[in-house]
């Protein structure tokens, strides 16, 4: 089957693209003949022009963009953002709609009408399915995709990326236990709280590094670095550095994770991948350890726990390419076959 994926060209830059290649190489290595579109990266409502030609190479894997003309010759189009119609025009070639964003950022108006689109395109009939990663939504999307919706319960997950041999981020303010943190503020999930626990944390337990990586912009907004500082004075600030183009070398380099986020992101899966620990908030499904991030004592009783067992299982068999293929070809044969 052939099979066209249209995103964002981003690597390191965006986990949408992060998400859209994963899939890409799990289709491939299922024998898919796959093609990729770059739709353009749109930064501070400017839609960049897109890449014909690129290359990303991580992995041993690499993925190159093709020329929009090569939609015409799929079987099956995975839309992982819109694209200009006249991309589409051409050909009714049946599509899947991958919705990478979370109800609520879709909902907001700051993030343009995407809510509204995911309506909208959930009615053409030659819109099959409409895709996403979290069941802790379902109450919030089966409505508005008109019965086509289609939950995928574990994201994947390059495992040949993210393994636990490899090469290692060289720590600069190493400390006895170092903990990554690596989400970025979201309109549901912020950073603020978590930050707030850290600094309780600080004052009880010794020997900890937190490690921001990727998570703030820079320069650092005056807000973030009051918390910065107060990690700093009270001894536990690791190093805080931007996005890296191979984040695996980081988790590979540290004792555990700590996420604000319930749902499985792919900080936490792309940790458990490379054999990891997770702390995360409460309800989330694959952490070793879940405390509540609201509450500063809480996230201290975490690290507590976390300290005293040693011993945590390996989840990375949750977020292999096979599970996926497993799901999604069936998926895609109905699709194709008009099922």
């Amino acid at each position: 089957m052939i099979i066209c994926h249209i995103a964002p060209f981003a690597p390191a830059r965006c986990g949408l693209y992060e998400a859209a290649r994963d899939m890409i190489k799990a289709d491939a290595l299922a024998g898919h003949t796959v093609i990729f579109i770059d739709a353009g990266v749109s930064s501070n409502g400017v839609q960049e022009t897109p890449v014909i030609g690129g290359k990303d190479d991580r992995g041993n894997f690499s993925l190159v963009t093709g020329h929009p003309d090569q939609i015409n010759d799929a079987d099956l189009i995975i839309m992982h953002t819109g694209c200009p119609d006249a991309w589409l025009v051409g050909t009714q070639t049946p599509l899947i709609w991958t919705v990478h964003g979370r109800p609520k950022a879709c909902f907001l108006p700051s993030n343009g009408s995407s809510y509204e689109l995911y309506r909208t395109v959930s009615k053409w009939k030659r819109s099959k399915k409409m895709l996403y990663f979290w069941p802790e939504f379902k109450e919030d999307w089966e409505f508005n995709f008109n019965g086509k919706d289609l939950i995928l319960e574990f994201p994947v997950i390059d495992y040949e990326r993210f393994s636990s041999e490899g090469e290692k981020y060289n720590i600069i303010k190493k400390g006895q236990t170092n903990v990554l943190i690596c989400d970025s503020d979201r309109e549901d999930v912020g950073l603020y709280n978590l930050m707030v626990g850290l600094i309780n944390t600080s004052k009880h337990i010794k020997g900890l590094k937190f490690h921001f990586i990727g998570c703030f912009d820079f320069p650092i907004s005056n807000r973030y670095q009051i918390l910065i500082d107060r990690l700093n004075e009270l001894g536990t600030l690791g190093d805080v550095i931007g996005r890296v183009a191979n984040i695996e070398t980081a988790y590979r380099a540290m004792d555990v994770l700590i996420s604000p986020n319930k749902i499985i992101v792919r900080t936490i899966a792309e940790a458990l991948m490379c054999k990891l620990p997770v702390i995360a908030q409460n309800g989330c499904k694959v952490a070793h350890v879940c405390c509540d991030m609201d509450n500063p004592e809480d996230v201290r009783k975490g690290f507590e726990i976390f300290l005293d067992d040693s011993n945590f299982d390996d989840r990375s068999h949750l977020f292999t390419m096979e599970n996926y293929s497993k799901v999604m070809n069936p998926i895609y044969e109905q699709v194709v076959k008009g099922m």
